[in-house]
């Protein structure tokens, strides 16, 4: 078992249930982000003629505004998201550490293991399914079902009530301090944030 690895499961030690992230967390899902931006910037301005979206808005962010302007176009405004990431089938890059990590769990009873993504839940659903860790998860939270993008926490609702999850049990592992390490702190739940632990 890798160093990091092993340092992963210590700092799980008194945990019963472990949320993660999905791209760049537990594989890199390949989509030009930056090339995302400007296209979905230019999609929700078709859109919504009265949005203001800032120039350098991430496409989570980006969603996030379209839907408090409009909360009722989930459909639109994920569509655009949906055209991208089902492009993308099979060519999901494991991340090694996190994918060994997540089969040494699975192989244990003593952690529940769940995802919560800024990706749509098919994507992740079709990822782990190519990576081969779909029976290691109880539970899948996309972006399309909780409505709302990270680094709001109504995923977590989402999870105590489906679940019966409590934020003093659960720890989270990341790679994205606003995101996921927003929605950790505004729940009080530990975060693990893998950009921070790669020496």
């Amino acid at each position: 078992m890798k160093s990091r690895v092993k340092k992963y499961i210590d700092q799980l030690l008194g945990k019963k249930f472990v949320l993660l992230d999905y791209d760049s967390t537990i594989a890199k899902v390949p989509v030009d982000w930056l090339q995302a931006r400007v296209d979905y910037h230019t999609y929700l301005a078709g859109l919504f003629s009265g949005l203001v979206i800032p120039e350098f808005a991430r496409v989570d962010e980006m969603e996030a505004l379209a839907l408090r302007h409009a909360p009722n176009t989930k459909n639109q405004v994920f569509g655009f998201r949906f055209e991208l990431e089902s492009a993308l089938d099979g060519g999901h890059e494991p991340l090694p550490d996190i994918c060994e990590l997540i089969q040494h769990l699975a192989q244990q009873s003593d952690h529940r293991l769940f995802i919560v993504s800024n990706n749509l839940h098919r994507t992740v659903e079709m990822g782990l399914k190519q990576l081969g860790l779909s029976h290691a998860f109880e539970g899948i939270l996309g972006v399309d079902d909780v409505g709302v993008p990270k680094p709001e926490a109504r995923a977590f609702t989402l999870l105590q009530e489906s679940y019966g999850l409590s934020p003093e049990d659960c720890i989270f592992i990341g790679d994205n301090d606003r995101t996921d390490g927003g929605f950790c702190r505004a729940l009080g739940i530990p975060f693990i944030n893998i950009t921070e632990n790669k020496t």
